[in-house]
């Protein structure tokens, strides 16, 4: 694989691999070592001067040792930043010995080896070439295109270039071992725009696994986004047609997958827990989380990996198809315990427990331009921004959210609002959807569209 070794000698993979072995001979079931490392550089200029140039370098091993019992399994976890230690013996000790300290989990279980790394190349050795002379030219282009897109950009807060590499290997007693590395490029831009004594801030980025970026296309979103908020109005409480701006219905998708983590369900702290199979959401609405999505123009696939964090190779799984709940998203663990089959979607850090998470999530879009959306809110509402989706009780769905935008009269995009209010529950958000763009848009490993909902109350200050 490209350079892996570069990040993971080995040497440092032998060393895990004695210390899975001493795990063992102190009487562990089962012993993993999880590794990850990355280093990272960035170019930050401020209205037009460089101020920051940055590199860094971070990395972590984690180490899990499974204890069996009468009852069940228990696991120790211990972690270390030292990745040039001669051996990792202590190490694992140090987890065996806290695996005497936990409960018995009945449900623990590990994967088979299983799968190959057939995935195109997420590595790229254009970044690791690029230099801070380049870094620097890139940022300053960007704030320079912000500044072409709008005379009203009054200040660049900042402008930044950044990339990066990095790789993650988890191998296990079983003989699972899943080497992964990868390369990222991102630019954002944080502004103000100004008109009068009026003055508005905004942001934003883009994200690659190459160089490439459109830094105009960047930089003008920006500018837009902040010409949207001036002087804006105050809307009339009431029932509106409103469109989900692509950048807000990631939010609110990202939130809905959150809710099928099937650990959440099984301790019913998800508003979908008992759920599987019924329609909760419009018949327009089908969600995907993709691990093996290809890369391909406008779809950076970042999130796509040829394991997961277990060892299980990813796969396509439908989260919703139909507006229907066909899956909740799996560990091992949660999947033994519920009966189900694994879904391939544990992620950790070095220093955690595997956990459910996604790779690839998008909705599959619709056929309507946005255009034809906003002629059929009439007289509606476009949110741009909303603020306070963390806040939603995951168990009932309740939620008080704030949010801005801009009034849609007779089909058009009209005066800016800001300061609305929405209290409702996440269901109105999905049951209320009456027609999707074809406008998919990448945020990230996560894609959102436009979203036309009917009757959402909104209130406005």
């Amino acid at each position: 694989m490209s350079d892996f070794s570069t990040f993971i000698p080995d040497s440092l993979e032998a060393r895990l691999q004695d210390g899975i072995q001493h795990a063992r001979s102190l009487g562990a079931e089962g012993a993993e070592a999880f590794l990850s490392v990355s280093r990272s550089r960035k170019a930050k200029v401020q209205n037009g001067q460089l101020e920051d140039l940055t590199v860094s370098k971070r990395g972590g091993l984690g180490v899990r040792v499974i204890r069996g019992g009468g009852q069940g399994f228990r696991t120790g976890l211990a972690t270390s930043t030292d990745l040039a230690a001669t051996d990792f013996r202590h190490l694992f000790a140090q987890a065996w010995e806290l695996s005497a300290l936990g409960d018995e989990d009945p449900w623990l279980r590990q994967a088979e080896p299983s799968g190959i790394d057939d995935l195109p190349p997420r590595f790229d050795a254009a970044v690791e070439a690029i230099t801070p002379d380049q870094r620097i030219a890139w940022a300053q282009e960007l704030e320079l295109q912000a500044r072409k897109a709008s005379s009203k950009v009054a200040a660049v807060r900042e402008a930044a270039w950044s990339d990066g590499s990095g790789a993650s290997l988890l191998l296990t007693q079983k003989g699972v071992r899943t080497p992964d590395v990868w390369t990222s490029c991102s630019a954002s831009i944080e502004l103000a725009v100004a008109e009068g004594e009026e003055r508005q801030a905004a942001w934003h980025w883009d994200v690659s696994r190459r160089p490439g970026l459109d830094l105009a296309a960047i930089g003008a979103e920006a500018a837009l986004k902040g010409e949207r908020k001036l002087n804006p109005q105050r809307l009339p409480a009431g029932k509106y047609a409103v469109v989900l701006h692509p950048e807000v219905a990631v939010e609110l998708l990202g939130l809905v997958a959150g809710m099928l983590d099937a650990e959440s369900v099984l301790k019913q702290r998800s508003l979908f827990a008992g759920k599987l199979g019924e329609r909760i959401a419009s018949p327009l609405l089908t969600l995907v989380d993709d691990g093996r999505l290809s890369e391909s123009p406008g779809c950076p696939a970042l999130g796509t990996e040829p394991w997961d964090a277990e060892g299980l190779p990813t796969r396509r799984n439908v989260l919703l198809e139909g507006g229907a709940l066909k899956t909740y998203l799996h560990t091992l663990k949660t999947a033994a315990e519920m009966g189900m089959a694994p879904t391939g979607s544990a992620g950790r850090g070095f220093g955690s427990q595997p956990s459910a998470t996604t790779f690839n999530l998008f909705p599959l879009p619709g056929d309507t331009g946005t255009d034809a959306l906003y002629r059929l809110a009439g007289n509606g509402v476009l949110i741009t921004e909303i603020m306070g989706l963390h806040t939603v009780d995951p168990v009932s769905g309740d939620l008080s959210v704030g949010a801005s935008g801009l009034r849609i009269r007779d089909g058009l995009l009209a005066e800016p609002v800001d300061k609305l209010t929405f209290a409702g529950n996440l269901r109105d958000f999905l049951t209320r959807i009456v027609a999707l763009g074809s406008d998919l848009r990448w945020y990230g490993s996560s894609a959102g569209l436009s979203i036309l909902l009917e009757d959402i109350a909104l209130g406005g200050a």
